[in-house]
Protein backbone atom coordinates (compact mmCIF):
# COMPACT_ATOMS: atom_id res chain seq x y z
CA UNK A 1 0.00 0.00 0.00
CA UNK A 2 1.60 3.22 -0.98
CA UNK A 3 1.95 5.94 1.55
CA UNK A 4 0.90 9.35 0.51
CA UNK A 5 3.08 12.34 1.35
CA UNK A 6 1.78 15.64 1.58
CA UNK A 7 3.65 18.09 -0.94
CA UNK A 8 6.49 19.86 0.25
CA UNK A 9 7.00 23.22 0.85
CA UNK A 10 9.05 25.28 -2.06
CA UNK A 11 12.73 25.58 -1.92
CA UNK A 12 14.24 28.90 -1.45
CA UNK A 13 17.08 28.99 -3.11
CA UNK A 14 19.63 30.85 -1.23
CA UNK A 15 22.48 32.87 -2.97
CA UNK A 16 24.42 34.35 -0.03
CA UNK A 17 24.52 34.85 3.51
CA UNK A 18 22.48 36.38 6.37
CA UNK A 19 23.24 39.53 7.67
CA UNK A 20 23.79 37.78 11.32
CA UNK A 21 26.02 35.50 9.86
CA UNK A 22 28.18 37.98 8.03
CA UNK A 23 28.20 40.07 11.76
CA UNK A 24 29.64 37.07 13.46
CA UNK A 25 31.87 36.25 11.20
CA UNK A 26 33.28 39.52 11.57
CA UNK A 27 32.91 39.67 15.32
CA UNK A 28 35.38 36.15 15.50
CA UNK A 29 37.65 37.50 12.95
CA UNK A 30 37.86 40.60 14.93
CA UNK A 31 38.40 38.99 18.35
CA UNK A 32 41.24 36.38 17.23
CA UNK A 33 42.83 39.42 15.15
CA UNK A 34 43.34 41.79 17.95
CA UNK A 35 45.34 39.23 20.37
CA UNK A 36 47.04 38.22 17.59
CA UNK A 37 48.00 41.71 16.63
CA UNK A 38 49.12 42.72 20.62
CA UNK A 39 51.64 39.04 20.50
CA UNK A 40 52.87 40.57 17.22
CA UNK A 41 53.55 43.70 18.96
CA UNK A 42 55.42 42.32 21.99
CA UNK A 43 56.78 40.23 20.07
CA UNK A 44 58.68 42.91 18.31
CA UNK A 45 59.02 45.10 20.95
CA UNK A 46 60.81 41.91 22.94
CA UNK A 47 63.23 41.30 19.65
CA UNK A 48 64.10 45.19 19.58
CA UNK A 49 65.28 44.83 22.80
CA UNK A 50 67.13 41.66 22.50
CA UNK A 51 69.15 43.22 19.17
CA UNK A 52 70.12 46.00 21.38
CA UNK A 53 71.38 43.88 24.10
CA UNK A 54 73.14 41.48 21.47
CA UNK A 55 74.83 44.89 19.89
CA UNK A 56 75.73 46.29 23.35
CA UNK A 57 77.15 42.54 24.46
CA UNK A 58 79.72 42.15 20.97
CA UNK A 59 81.12 46.04 21.21
CA UNK A 60 81.56 45.49 24.84
CA UNK A 61 83.58 42.08 24.27
CA UNK A 62 85.29 43.85 21.20
CA UNK A 63 86.41 47.26 23.54
CA UNK A 64 87.50 44.91 26.12
CA UNK A 65 90.14 42.80 23.71
CA UNK A 66 91.07 46.19 21.73
CA UNK A 67 91.93 47.09 26.13
CA UNK A 68 93.00 43.72 27.12
CA UNK A 69 95.99 44.41 24.15
CA UNK A 70 96.57 47.97 24.96
CA UNK A 71 97.26 46.78 29.26
CA UNK A 72 99.15 43.43 28.24
CA UNK A 73 101.63 45.34 25.86
CA UNK A 74 102.23 48.19 28.07
CA UNK A 75 100.47 48.34 31.32
CA UNK A 76 98.76 51.49 30.78
CA UNK A 77 96.20 52.44 33.34
CA UNK A 78 93.36 54.43 33.08
CA UNK A 79 89.56 55.05 31.80
CA UNK A 80 88.90 55.48 28.15
CA UNK A 81 85.09 56.89 26.86
CA UNK A 82 84.21 56.85 23.53
CA UNK A 83 81.01 56.11 20.76
CA UNK A 84 80.53 54.60 17.87
CA UNK A 85 79.12 57.07 15.87
CA UNK A 86 81.40 56.27 13.06
CA UNK A 87 80.00 52.79 12.52
CA UNK A 88 76.82 54.37 12.79
CA UNK A 89 75.89 54.15 16.05
CA UNK A 90 75.96 57.69 17.97
CA UNK A 91 73.47 56.59 21.04
CA UNK A 92 75.96 53.36 21.53
CA UNK A 93 78.95 54.89 24.20
CA UNK A 94 81.36 52.61 26.03
CA UNK A 95 83.56 53.32 29.34
CA UNK A 96 87.02 51.37 30.04
CA UNK A 97 88.50 51.12 33.10
CA UNK A 98 91.97 49.42 33.79
CA UNK A 99 93.66 49.52 37.05
CA UNK A 100 96.17 47.38 38.86
CA UNK A 101 95.16 49.24 42.16
CA UNK A 102 94.18 46.31 45.03
CA UNK A 103 91.08 48.69 45.95
CA UNK A 104 90.01 47.99 41.87
CA UNK A 105 91.41 44.14 42.30
CA UNK A 106 94.43 44.32 40.89
CA UNK A 107 97.88 43.69 42.04
CA UNK A 108 100.45 46.59 41.74
CA UNK A 109 102.47 46.12 38.68
CA UNK A 110 101.07 42.38 38.63
CA UNK A 111 97.82 42.23 38.02
CA UNK A 112 95.06 44.98 35.89
CA UNK A 113 91.73 44.65 36.30
CA UNK A 114 90.12 45.69 32.86
CA UNK A 115 86.16 46.82 32.94
CA UNK A 116 83.91 47.78 30.26
CA UNK A 117 80.49 49.00 29.97
CA UNK A 118 78.69 49.57 26.61
CA UNK A 119 75.33 51.65 27.11
CA UNK A 120 72.74 53.63 24.75
CA UNK A 121 73.01 56.86 25.52
CA UNK A 122 69.17 57.90 25.52
CA UNK A 123 69.36 61.08 26.47
CA UNK A 124 72.51 62.13 24.92
CA UNK A 125 74.59 63.40 27.99
CA UNK A 126 77.58 61.16 27.87
CA UNK A 127 77.50 59.75 31.17
CA UNK A 128 75.54 56.56 31.92
CA UNK A 129 72.20 57.49 34.10
CA UNK A 130 69.88 54.89 35.59
CA UNK A 131 67.26 53.08 33.26
CA UNK A 132 69.60 53.02 30.19
CA UNK A 133 70.39 49.47 28.60
CA UNK A 134 73.66 48.44 29.36
CA UNK A 135 76.27 45.66 29.34
CA UNK A 136 79.70 45.26 31.66
CA UNK A 137 82.49 42.82 31.09
CA UNK A 138 85.58 42.88 33.54
CA UNK A 139 88.45 40.67 33.80
CA UNK A 140 92.20 40.49 35.28
CA UNK A 141 95.78 40.25 33.29
CA UNK A 142 98.66 39.32 34.71
CA UNK A 143 102.02 41.48 33.99
CA UNK A 144 104.77 38.39 32.55
CA UNK A 145 107.31 38.94 30.99
CA UNK A 146 106.09 37.70 27.67
CA UNK A 147 103.81 40.41 27.70
CA UNK A 148 105.73 43.75 28.30
CA UNK A 149 108.38 44.64 25.70
CA UNK A 150 111.58 45.38 27.43
CA UNK A 151 114.25 47.76 26.26
CA UNK A 152 117.55 46.35 25.59
CA UNK A 153 120.53 48.12 26.92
Amino acid sequence: MPTHQPPSAPRRLRRGYSLLELTLAIALAAGTLAPALALLRDGMAVSRKTDEQLLLTNYAVRVLEERLAVVAAGWQEGTVTGSFAAEGFASLRYVVTSSDDPANGGVVDELMHVSVTTYIDQNANATQDTGELSCSFRTKVANLGAYVEKAVN
